[in-house]
């Protein structure tokens, strides 16, 4: 809908003022910077990561860029350390200001990225410690089977009570006896979750369908975000068993596209109000 009360012109110096004052911070970080970056500016966020998820620190960094001559904004999101030291955001979002009305115009590319780092490693050894293995994960290493790469990877697991070959039967239990997931007819498995973001206000229920491959060992965790219609596939994360020695193997592509739905009307709406509601007490 059009903005009245407000230029274009003005919407897009009061948006970029919002981002450069540090108004982007939840208040849940353990840290948070922000810092001038190639003209735009750099904001990173790092939470504590509960040690229900394992504990540890979760780092996310943002890159915006102004473009004052097209009142367009570009957000990079990387999601971790590495993928930001590495220059490949998971997404890049675009805010254009209309004007003639007012207006906001916002979409975001998802980019087909490889991902392997901290959230995965507490999953890892989430899992891990319910087989009663002390065995640790250790993120982007290179992968046992394409070392060009990269996977999270646990230790060689000699401390269990589930072997190698028993693990698959394991893991479907665990899903639906400690992570309340449902098992469907044709042996597929439906998880709704909210992850350790959820436990620092950032999170929303989200939902996955796990296919468990015997013949592959190999778990496909096919992840929808907030679509619980289970049609919009936002990526895949792999679960690779390897045996001699018993070793668990993640790892996450994200599918690739443009998306303008109700996911990110969820995120722009309430971001441009802060906004407006900034400009209007300065």
């Amino acid at each position: 809908d059009k903005i009245d009360g407000v230029t274009a012109e003005k919407l897009f110096a009061g948006l970029e003022k919002y981002i450069r004052d540090g108004k982007t911070k939840v208040g849940q970080e353990a840290e948070f910077s922000t810092a001038d970056e190639d003209g735009g500016v750099h904001v990173m966020q790092a939470f504590t990561i509960p040690e229900l998820f394992g504990g540890g620190t979760y780092i996310m960094h943002n890159v915006y860029r102004f473009d004052p001559l097209k009142h367009r904004v570009e957000h990079d999101f990387f999601s971790g350390q590495t993928q930001f030291d590495r220059k490949t955001p998971m997404f890049t979002s675009v805010v254009n200001i209309l004007s003639e009305p007012v207006r906001v115009e916002a979409w975001t590319e998802a980019h087909e990225v490889r991902s392997s780092g901290k959230l995965m490693k507490a999953g890892a050894e989430k899992v891990v410690a319910q087989m009663g293995s002390k065995a640790t994960a250790a993120i982007d290493q290179p992968s046992m089977s394409d070392k060009t790469k990269f996977s999270c990877i646990t230790e060689p697991i000699e401390d269990a009570s589930i072997s190698a070959d028993a693990f698959l039967d394991f893991f479907k239990s665990y899903l639906t006896e400690t992570m309340q997931a449902t098992e469907l007819p044709d042996g597929t498995i439906i998880e709704e979750r909210s992850g350790f973001l959820g436990e620092v206000g950032m999170g929303v229920k989200t939902f996955a369908k796990h296919v468990v491959k015997q013949d592959e060992n190999h778990i496909y965790c096919y992840e929808y975000g907030e679509d619980e219609s289970l049609t919009e596939l936002a990526g895949v994360t792999h679960l690779q068993v390897h045996s001699s020695p018993f070793r668990l193997e993640w790892w996450n592509v994200q599918t690739p596209g443009r998306r303008a739905g109700e996911a990110q009307q969820k995120v722009i709406q309430p971001f441009i109000e802060k906004v407006l509601k900034s400009m209007e007490e300065a």
